[in-house]
């Protein structure tokens, strides 16, 4: 069964080609503290577990077997009970409590979930209106009653709006259910992307690549023409993270994950996006086979033909059990829990005034700075102090957007795109050898024509890489990683002169099985490569111009007087010189601006009548002596 791994084996089985450009290797999933990074998964019971080990001791007055439990009823480490309070109304209450947090949430709906902006904006303004409300009961708590004034003598009610009450409720409902979770659900995509990339990419120590096996293989494409929309191919990573095998898994539903804990409204949304068509990525508890629970980073995108049509759906998971238990990246839940558990002291209260004073924007702290204590001063400052005061403004908040690399969200109306997230960005899905044709690809790598087009004249450098590729590829049995070149353009035959043509990639090939176990279809991922920060464009050179014929442009450029009908390069060098020289003298370059304004201008019949004038003079007839063989002229390659 699949769904079984050799725990015994620790070193992956590779391959390498000739060239070493393409290394083949079969994927055992297992998990370590890597250095600089979070561990992603969680293998084996905790550390804080009972090892149950046997009791040697020889004991006649014992009946034990193992050693007594001294921690009583208490238990360790529960990946269901930190599940809860990572999607939590606690959980959110202390981001609104941290203020870097806040700003990092803030920043993460602006960019990638405009639409919940205003329900953000409410609950602020209707907290704030609580907090005033409870600023001003305060106030009026502490009236002191006056000697000999009957009204005095009875305290104040207190203020209290339930319909605020409950609309701030609401409101922070709602960002609990759909925000909290995407907000979660971005960070660790971040975290497993640097992780995966690192790691496709070849740039972590062979130990560190042996631990993470497994990571960026987990894949099972559904079809949603079919009923319930079961599960048709999946990897073999997948069988082994949720040990279910492939007699069992091919042709259900991906719900028998799912289980008493896992969140009922991340499968709602998940259900919805399916229903519809649309890209999704949530985080939610699962269950393995033997019942052990794991979280699940699942990126889902539907797969469109040529027409636009959707056929299938494209699920990419991630164990990042090891970032919950380690709140990677989420310092409000991990001071959250530190609380609770004992570890740091609670915050020091704050009084009604401070917490309604923490709400004031801008406009009420300026307002607050002119005009507070006016009713207690002896007497007015003189125009210079006060606009003095008025220059002490408060600081500039430069918010840095490139923390989320996120995509803003479409507006409706929008079809699907059939986008993934994170490190998932740009794939591709193949035909088994010996097709190879590509199917369907990511957004950022649809072209024309490159549907249906064979995947290995997309690949650049020398025929033994293709051939390597094709016969990893061939096989079948294993994952394959490989770097290449990447071409915009298929071609066929690679020319010599090509062999450095394309853009440096990674490619990370996993084959999805059906329930026969052969490959039903290749899920490739692309990576750039961190060193190359941009695209390479090469140009083939310009042929050569016979000597006869530069010999015979220098006899006439010596013998004509009138050089102005004659594009000479001396001319061009000429013109830049002084073009060069204008500009260090007005810290303006002219001419460039010309040119753009020249693109952008539409083309006019006096400049269609010039271009006929220079193509006659370009492609003028060549002399007699040269006949059919004589070279074209460099003027011909002129733009």
């Amino acid at each position: 069964m699949l769904g079984t791994s050799d725990s015994g084996s620790q070193h992956a089985q590779s391959a390498k080609s000739d060239n070493d450009s393409v290394m083949s290797y079969e994927t055992t999933a297992s998990s370590v503290q890597m250095a600089n990074l979070p561990p992603l998964q969680q293998k084996g019971p905790p550390d804080d577990v009972d090892r149950l080990s046997p009791l040697l001791e020889d004991d006649p007055k014992s009946f034990d077997l193992i050693a007594p439990n001294e921690a009583g009823e208490s238990r360790g480490f529960s990946l269901e009970s930190r599940s809860e309070i990572l999607f939590s109304r606690e959980h959110l209450e202390a981001i609104f409590n941290h203020t870097p947090s806040l700003l990092r949430f803030t920043a993460f709906l602006s960019t990638a979930r405009p639409k919940s902006i205003p329900i953000l904006i409410y609950y602020l303004d209707a907290l704030k209106a609580m907090r005033a409300v409870s600023y001003a009961n305060a106030v009026a708590e502490a009236l002191d009653p006056i000697e000999g004034l009957e009204f005095t003598q009875t305290p104040a009610r207190p203020t209290i709006n339930a319909v605020l009450e409950d609309k701030a409720r609401q409101a922070f409902d709602v960002l609990v259910r759909d925000d909290l979770p995407a907000f979660i659900t971005q960070i660790f995509i971040q975290v497993v992307s640097v992780s995966i990339q690192k790691r496709i990419t070849g740039n972590l120590p062979p130990l560190l690549r042996e631990a993470s096996e497994g990571l960026a293989e987990v894949f099972c494409l559904t079809d949603p023409s079919r009923s319930d929309n079961p599960i048709i191919f999946a990897s073999e990573e997948f069988h082994r993270t949720t040990q279910y095998g492939v007699s069992y898994a091919i042709g259900r539903n991906c719900r028998f994950l799912q289980g008493p804990r896992t969140n009922r409204d991340s499968i709602a949304r998940l259900k919805k996006a399916a229903s519809e068509g649309k890209e999704v990525s949530e985080v939610f508890l699962n269950y393995r086979r033997d019942g052990s629970p794991f979280m699940n980073l699942l990126m889902m995108a539907p797969l469109l033909d040529s027409r636009g049509n959707m056929r299938y759906f494209i699920g990419a998971q991630v164990d990042v059990s090891g970032l919950v238990k380690d709140c990677t990246d989420l310092d409000a839940l991990q001071h959250l829990l530190s609380v609770q558990e004992g570890r740091e002291p609670e915050d020091e209260p704050k009084d009604e005034f401070q917490e309604l004073g923490e709400m004031f924007n801008n406009t009420e702290l300026e307002t607050v700075r002119r005009h507070g204590g006016n009713m207690h001063k002896e007497h007015l400052e003189d125009q210079d102090d006060g606009m003095s005061m008025r220059e002490h403004r408060p600081r500039v908040l430069i918010k840095d957007m490139t923390s989320f690399d996120v995509e803003k969200t479409a507006t409706g109306g929008v079809k699907p795109q059939g986008r993934l997230a994170g490190v998932y960005k740009h794939y591709l899905l193949l035909r088994p050898a010996p097709s190879l044709r590509i199917l369907f690809v990511s957004p950022s790598l649809r072209v024309p024509g490159i549907l249906q087009s064979r995947f290995l004249d997309r690949i650049g450098g020398s025929h033994r890489v293709r051939d390597s590729l094709a016969e990893a590829l061939s096989d079948g049995s294993r994952g394959v990683t490989a770097k290449i070149r990447w071409l915009s353009s298929a071609a066929a035959d690679l020319d010599i002169d090509r062999v450095e043509e394309g853009r440096p990639r990674w490619i990370h090939c996993t084959p999805l099985l059906g329930q026969s176990g052969a490959v039903g279809v290749w899920m490739i991922v692309l990576v750039d490569d961190e060193k190359t920060s941009a695209p390479v464009r090469r140009f083939r050179q310009a042929p050569p111009v016979a000597n006869d014929l530069r010999r015979q442009q220098q006899q006439q450029r010596s013998t004509s007087p009138d050089t102005s009908q004659t594009l000479d390069t001396s001319d061009i060098d000429f013109e830049t010189r002084s073009v060069r020289s204008q500009a260090l003298q007005t810290g303006h370059y002219a001419p460039r601006s010309m040119a753009l304004d020249a693109l952008r201008r539409p083309p006019s019949a006096q400049d269609h009548r010039d271009n006929q004038r220079a193509t006659q003079r370009s492609y003028s007839p060549a002399p007699k002596n040269g006949g059919a063989n004589a070279e074209p002229s460099i003027n011909s390659f002129a733009l």
